[in-house]
């Protein structure tokens, strides 16, 4: 009798101590999260599945814009950022962040006029700027008539489309305008969002894009992915060297391969309206910001996913619309990471 009781108490501590380790297991750590823009929302989208079908590893990505990356990073919130617009390197001591770049887009010029072929309607800056503050209305205008001899414009109000949140192109484009347009830059000036003169306003591309399906004759701008994405009527734009470009991933590219990337430790590059007969002026490029107090584990799992991703990622890059960083540039970075452990 005493040995059934002693196998009894001996199983009864088991189960306890079985149920005791089934409660005790150490959980699943979270997925490796990211915050940022919008405009690199596809990517991510691609990259991540990818990634998880070759590792295992889950990550996350949420694109709202810059600023929202930004601010998540400082907080801890997320284990990486993205901005389109660089910080500098007194910001980034400041704030106790690093920076590298892994994509290039460009903010484009979009419009939705009855019977005008994409990629024929031609603008230059100060057009484009005198379009945006509303001072000219039409697009057979004499003024557009002149840069765009042989085409058919139509007697159509022209209407802009404008984003109402905070975004890096808004920042780009009328960094644009002021530089182009002393009216402008006296006026609506530069920032990621502004007092825009005219036209009807949206939250992010997707308002944007509701915009311009429901009203003719409109104008506005976006990210090229998301132009191609959404079959968008492109707009050719005259560069620094005086020659009207079509904005595509080999006009961005020739931008960032002028670039000094060595110039600055966060790799941050002027990309505005670049010297290039072949260079589109409205160039972004997207960059990921990492904390340099970050557990090492989470850190270590962030730059193994970029690091995949300039190792098998550029075909995916490229089937989007966007541009990949060059082999040299991977390498600088690639040497920062390092230098940083």
């Amino acid at each position: 009798m005493k040995s059934l009781m002693a196998s009894v108490a001996f199983m009864l501590c088991v189960g306890v101590a079985g149920g005791v380790v089934a409660q005790t297991a150490p959980e699943k750590p979270a997925p490796i999260a990211g915050a940022g823009g919008s405009i690199q929302s596809p990517l991510f989208k691609a990259w991540m599945a990818d990634y998880q079908a070759e590792t295992g590893q889950i990550m996350t990505y949420q694109g709202q814009n810059s600023a929202y990356g930004v601010s998540q990073i400082e907080a801890k919130a997320v284990d990486f950022g993205v901005t389109a617009m660089p910080l500098s390197d007194a910001d980034l001591a400041a704030k106790g962040l690093s920076q590298f770049p892994f994509l290039i887009s460009g903010t484009v010029l979009v419009t939705n006029v009855p019977g005008l072929e994409s990629g024929k309607l031609r603008l230059d800056g100060p057009l484009l700027a005198a379009i945006f503050m509303g001072e000219i209305t039409k697009w057979n205008d004499p003024k557009i008539k002149a840069v765009n001899p042989g085409v058919d414009l139509p007697d159509w109000p022209i209407t802009v489309a404008h984003r109402t949140d905070p975004a890096s192109m808004t920042l780009l484009l009328s960094s644009y305008l002021s530089s182009v347009s002393a009216s402008w830059k006296a006026g609506p000036g530069a920032g990621e969002t502004v007092n825009w003169p005219t036209g009807l306003g949206g939250k992010g591309n997707g308002g944007i894009s509701e915009i311009m399906s429901g009203t003719m004759g409109t104008i506005s701008y976006v990210e090229y992915a998301y132009a191609l994405d959404h079959k968008l009527d492109l707009v050719s734009l005259k560069n620094h060297d005086g020659a009207f470009i079509a904005p595509s991933p080999a006009a961005f590219a020739a931008v960032a391969a002028g670039a000094n990337w060595s110039a600055s430790k966060g790799f941050g590059v002027p990309t505005l309206d670049r010297p290039g007969a072949a260079s589109w002026p409205l160039v972004l490029v997207s960059y990921g910001l990492l904390r340099d107090d970050a557990p090492a584990d989470r850190r270590k799992q962030v730059i193994d996913f970029f690091d995949w991703g300039y190792a098998k990622g550029d075909a995916k890059v490229s089937a989007l619309g966007y541009a990949p960083v060059t082999e040299p540039v991977k390498t600088l970075v690639r040497r920062s990471w390092k230098a940083a452990h």
